[in-house]
């Protein structure tokens, strides 16, 4: 099958395209600049490319997203989920595997609000579809991490923010699968093996970075702070991956020592 990968060199994209290599399928990767190998150039923001992206494509993984730029989430996540639908309709694409976020529903937080935007789009029908909710990646919990460590001296955390983080090579494994299946509607969550606050989570994180600075509880008093430490984004039911984040960090930091 011709699988195009919107989002293809991130964090999960980029193993989206190594599982559906190894399965024998064709991955091409949608990309805003060339020289990828094995890509086709557009923009979700502009629409730029998109009709020739799609073009002899059998299926859809839209993994791409803006969620680092905050100014471009609308015209990316939003916009560019219907002008992506519009052109693969166009083009007789049979099938579009949407990646979300788990427990969305009511957060506080713009970029959810986006990715629900995004998701109500897809199940619009325009192109038979799949969408798979995983929870928060090991390598957004060290994103956050490296955000609180800034401080000098000192690194602030919310104690209390739960998470249930997942490996996004699992993620991006399951995502292959649906990608060559028939559409699948929305699919139960996919979620990490552990839930976890997010103290322990980075006392792991500063103990394998060799990070000294002393570590103290902050709380944030917004309600999307409130909502993470009430467990808005877990799914208990769903242990489907078995990567844990102390694993991801020895695989990462401790391998290369």
């Amino acid at each position: 099958m011709n699988v195009l990968v919107t989002g293809g060199t991130g964090a999960v994209g980029r193993h989206v395209v190594r599982f559906l290599g190894e399965g024998g399928h064709q991955a091409i990767v949608m990309s805003r600049r060339a020289g990828v190998s094995e890509s086709r150039r557009a923009d979700l923001a502009t629409g730029e490319g998109l009709a020739e992206a799609v073009a002899g494509m059998d299926a859809i993984v839209h993994a791409g997203s803006a969620a680092a730029e905050v100014t471009k989430i609308k015209a990316t996540d939003v916009e560019g989920t219907q002008r992506l639908l519009d052109a693969a309709r166009t083009a007789g694409v049979g099938h579009l595997v949407y990646i979300s976020i788990v427990g969305m529903e009511g957060v506080a937080y713009p970029y959810y609000w986006a990715k629900l935007a995004a998701e109500a789009i897809v199940k619009s029908g325009t192109v038979p579809w799949t969408i798979l909710r995983a929870t928060q990646f090991h390598t957004l919990m060290e994103i956050f991490l490296g955000i609180f460590a800034r401080l000098p001296g000192l690194m602030p955390v919310p104690y209390r923010w739960q998470f249930q983080p997942v490996d996004a090579s699992e993620v991006g494994a399951r995502l292959a699968q649906l990608a060559v299946a028939p559409p699948a509607g929305l699919l139960p969550d996919f979620g990490g093996p552990e839930i976890r606050e997010f103290k322990g989570l980075a006392e792991s994180w500063r103990r394998t970075r060799g990070l000294r600075k002393p570590m103290f509880n902050l709380p944030l008093p917004f309600k999307a702070s409130r909502q993470f430490a009430a467990g808005h984004l877990l799914c208990p039911d769903h242990r489907d991956g078995r990567i844990t984040f102390e694993q991801h960090l020895a695989r990462r930091y401790t391998a290369k020592s």
